[in-house]
């Protein structure tokens, strides 16, 4: 399954005219909504640095809408959905507050709660978590900006080095 995104995403990738995933075509206007959300979600987990934008500024949840909703069967879209309505509920039981509301670290709690919760919870709701994160995790750092500011990147790859030491503070290479 993480090859069939991959090459998704880099087909998808090849069709881009712009650096950012918000060139991709919008689902429609009640998806405006969803993918603000998801943008939130990908900040949360991927902020900005100094040297880097966040997810959001990537145009991330476009990318996560797009790619599931052209790469995946409907059952990923529907639990993709419920893993965003489980975070909204989450929000809402814990803070009393809607995700939107919350600050950085309410954020970044809820979500790390969220994640040890669905992994050891069904079948069902660690798939939605895991397509979602990894979705995030995939459309970012294949990204202009996430392979080319957050990590290292070679347009044109000389000869094979297998080993390459990092020193601290050094960002890795982008495959």
């Amino acid at each position: 399954m993480q090859q069939a995104a991959r090459l998704a995403a880099a087909y998808v990738g090849t069709q881009l005219p712009i650096a950012t995933w918000a060139a991709m075509p919008a689902s429609g206007a009640a998806d405006t909504e969803i993918e603000r959300l998801l943008d939130q979600i990908g900040d949360t987990i991927l902020p900005a640095t100094p040297g880097s934008p966040g997810a959001g500024e990537v145009g991330i949840g476009r990318f996560v809408l797009y790619l599931t909703a052209e790469c995946h069967p409907p059952e990923t879209a529907a639990t993709l959905h419920e893993a965003l309505a489980g975070i909204r509920r989450q929000a809402s039981r814990r803070f009393s507050r809607d995700w939107s509301t919350l600050a950085t670290g309410e954020r970044e709690v809820l979500l790390a709660d969220y994640e040890r919760e669905a992994l050891a919870a069904t079948p069902e709701r660690k798939t939605g978590w895991l397509h979602l994160k990894g979705l995030i995790l995939l459309g970012y750092f294949t990204s202009e900006a996430g392979a080319t500011r957050a990590l290292r990147y070679d347009p044109v790859p000389g000869a094979y080095r297998g080993v390459v030491p990092l020193l601290p503070g050094d960002r890795s290479w982008a495959p």
